[in-house]
């Protein structure tokens, strides 16, 4: 079970742990090359056996757990879309039951679902659980953005097809070819990581930005990228405090100065304080990227949502 964050913490948005920067952040281009099975179950086609049940906390994964799982598993997305708070989010009676009754649960981990090991902890009789985060041994503080660490969405890949082939071993060829349809769907978006890292990192001129919120912290260094938001104001937003008037003024300050290449903002939380930035940025041309903490409404796939991100953001830094 991951370790819950302190109370003080909202729910997820403490500062990431430094020292787990080369496991969460360094594995670009790493996923793992198998040889594409497509011709022996099409990314489309039917599910030899009869489908399991499955349970995922947030949709960042779900959306993963569908591409991976085909019409092998009816899969469940509790948590999805924008207007939740994953966070704070409270299950329904419908929420615990699904759960009770699901061959596997996949959760995020870290604090940032704890809501569901709650749910999970009251089971008389649990089904397998994957926690993401206590895959990783990762410790309350840590970033719970994980599906932002490209290593991090490489390896749990592979884990969640592990926990499904177990659930369902006769579907065991099956998910081998949906993997490796996964994989090579997440050919654009390792593509892109590494174009932007070869056109963004400099040793004497790097490329700086700035976030409202941590939520896309983690594919900052895969970037090639300088985190350069005030760390106070960091600190406070991922505590679930009100930055400093010092931190804010510090902020506005790069955003004036030409010290920062791009403001980076999650649309999902907007207040009178990204109002704000977000004008500065545009009074003084610094370009805006937008992501999103969920799923972005109309994406298919992971890959098309986070590509769609990167494309706008290698735009915004002109790689």
């Amino acid at each position: 079970m991951a370790s819950r964050l302190p109370s003080r913490c909202r729910s997820g948005r403490c500062a990431i742990a430094g020292a787990l920067a080369i496991l969460l952040f360094v594995a670009i281009g790493c996923s793992p090359a198998r040889e594409s099975s497509s011709s022996k179950a099409p990314i489309g086609g039917l599910c030899p056996v009869p489908p399991i049940d499955v349970v995922v906390s947030v949709d960042q994964w779900g959306v993963i757990v569908k591409e991976l799982a085909g019409s092998c598993a009816h899969v469940t997305s509790i948590v999805s879309g924008g207007s939740v708070d994953p966070h704070d989010y409270e299950p329904t009676p419908a929420d615990a039951s699904a759960m009770a009754k699901a061959d596997l649960i996949v959760l995020n981990g870290v604090g940032y679902d704890a809501w569901a090991q709650r749910s999970i902890d009251a089971m008389t009789k649990r089904p397998t659980v994957l926690d993401i985060g206590g895959s990783f041994d990762l410790s309350a503080g840590s970033d719970p953005h994980l599906w932002y660490a490209p290593g991090v969405v490489t390896e749990s890949a592979d884990r969640i097809t592990e926990v499904l082939t177990a659930a369902s071993p006769e579907a065991a060829e099956y998910f081998a070819a949906r993997a490796a349809d996964f994989d090579a769907s997440m050919t654009p978006y390792f593509n892109l990581i590494g174009q932007i890292w070869a056109g963004a990192w400099s040793p004497n001129d790097p490329k700086t930005v700035a976030a409202t919120e941590p939520v896309f912290d983690g594919m900052i260094i895969p970037l090639g990228l300088v985190n350069a938001t005030p760390a106070g104001y960091a600190r406070s937003v991922s505590n679930g405090g009100e930055p400093s008037p010092g931190d804010i003024a510090l902020f506005m300050d790069a955003l004036a100065n030409g010290s920062l290449s791009v403001l980076i903002v999650n649309v999902q939380s907007s207040n009178s304080m990204t109002d704000r930035l977000r004008k500065q940025a545009d009074t003084h041309h610094v370009p805006i990227v937008e992501v999103t903490e969920t799923v972005a409404p109309g994406a298919s796939s992971f890959a098309m949502w986070q590509t769609d991100q990167l494309n706008s953001l290698a735009s915004a830094l002109g790689v």
